[in-house]
């Protein structure tokens, strides 16, 4: 999937997350930027920017003939790392989005 999405152009490519967001009930008006963070465990994760500057972590997971696409604000992302990573005890840094 993300092949396919990395072989398009980029406002076709924004095109795709603005209806993949759209879909998914996320609020954003246009993409208007995206950036492919790579592979972790056989899940691509990307971020992608709105227009309206809400900002979403987005996971594709592609398993035999399914495809599963979730998302997470860049709010909501930062908001779960802090708050695992304070459960642990860990004092790393929380993930959070690095598109801007």
């Amino acid at each position: 999937m993300s092949q396919r999405l990395l072989e398009l152009d980029d406002d076709e490519r924004n095109t795709s997350f603005t209806l993949m967001l759209m879909d998914s009930g996320r609020r954003c008006d246009e993409v208007v930027r995206t950036l492919f963070k790579g592979t972790v465990l056989g899940v691509d994760e990307w971020e992608a920017l709105c227009k309206d500057r809400n900002a979403y972590s987005i996971s594709v997971l592609t398993e035999q003939d399914e495809t599963i696409i979730t998302s997470l604000s860049c709010r909501e992302l930062s908001a779960t790392s802090k708050m695992l990573l304070h459960r642990s005890g860990s004092r790393s840094k929380a993930a959070s989005c690095r598109i801007k």
